[in-house]
């Protein structure tokens, strides 16, 4: 047997789509006397077994997918950016008529489980992070319907849902240039997520491009929780007490960057301005309204949930395993041009 040939191998050999290898694999009666003779030639000359699971998975379906958030459950529930991609994946689940069970598991183990057990006909992987590329390749190898939403190790061939980090990054770098901005602080978000290397990198190519300086301390990381952004942006302010703007990988650390400023009796965006990225609801909230990158948090849940669902169902799927909406600035009341007072003290 050759171990390594898939269905879509097959399929592409015999000149025919993955649905139709799959009919001809569970003996359905609509396919074509000579359609199902090409299939079945191709599988016979390869000596192929179909994979115990899909085959099972193709006869018994649970109707419900495992929905996994491989953090620990008080940093996904301070943050509002997971209550909005489960809003929109819920909705969608409920519209063709799936349920979803929510995997809070740093551990991808416990997710493949579910699936051994049939507890779900898929997995829907929200942020994973760098350590679970070999449990991913694993779910990969043994024919796991899998979606990623968010940004993959760029080695993981595996379909993704996601924004351009770099892209989204650049615009609001490009934004506080158009301002005048030059002392720019950044605060990433934490090393072991795939996004925050590409907006970090976004940001020090804006910096280089302009020929503007990234002292040491100007880039710091943070925890993506409120406290996070308010403790770095304060050693910030204590080592760059002449910083103009500071650019933040998530709203929710945003947020805690404008309290610290505020506590400081600074004004937003008088003295300095704030950019976020994400545009969770509490965005357009707070005092002044947050500047930040919108991602389509809710729309990424929906576009990731159909994708998992098509592969599921054997609906054609797209060639091009990552799918990439578009990271859009947009413009609120936290920035604002370079003051002359805090010109003069650069």
């Amino acid at each position: 047997m050759k171990k390594s040939m898939t269905i879509t191998e097959i399929a592409k050999e015999a000149g025919v789509s993955k649905s139709t290898v799959s009919r001809v694999l569970n003996n359905k009666t609509d396919v074509l006397p000579d359609t199902k003779e090409r299939v079945l030639r191709v599988i016979r000359a390869h000596q192929f077994q179909p994979n115990a699971y899909a085959r099972s998975m193709s006869q018994r379906r649970s109707r419900t997918i495992g929905v996994v958030v491989p953090h620990d459950i008080d940093y996904v529930f301070q943050n509002q950016y997971y209550m909005e991609i489960q809003r929109g994946v819920l909705k969608a689940l409920t519209k063709r008529g799936y349920y979803a069970l929510i995997l809070c598991c740093r551990d991808m183990k416990k997710a493949f489980d579910a699936v051994l057990q049939k507890r779900v006909d898929g997995l829907l992987v929200i942020s994973p992070l760098y350590e679970h590329t070999p449990q991913i390749n694993e779910l990969l190898e043994n024919h796991v319907p899998l979606v990623l939403v968010g940004k993959a190790p760029a080695s993981q061939k595996v379909y993704q849902v996601c924004v351009d980090n770099y892209v989204g990054a650049s615009a609001a770098m490009r934004h506080l240039f158009e301002l005048g901005h030059e002392r720019i602080a950044y605060i990433n978000g934490p090393h072991f997520l795939p996004s925050s290397e590409e907006r970090r990198r976004a940001y020090l190519d804006a910096m280089a491009r302009q020929g503007y300086p990234v002292l040491p301390g100007m880039v710091q990381e943070g925890y993506n929780s409120i406290d996070s952004g308010y403790q770095t942006a304060s050693r910030i302010m204590d080592a760059f007490p002449d910083v103009t703007a500071i650019f933040v990988a998530s709203d929710y650390m945003a947020i805690g960057v404008m309290d610290a400023i505020h506590d400081r009796g600074l004004d937003i965006p008088g003295d300095i301005s704030v950019v976020g990225f994400d545009n969770i609801q509490m965005s357009e909230q707070v005092t002044p309204a947050l500047t930040t990158v919108c991602q389509q948090i809710e729309e990424k849940g929906r576009v990731s949930v159909n994708l998992l669902l098509d592969l599921i169902e054997e609906v054609e799927t797209p060639e091009k395993p990552v799918v990439e909406l578009e990271a859009k600035l947009l413009a609120r009341a936290s920035t604002g041009p370079v003051s002359v007072k805090t010109a003069k003290k650069c």
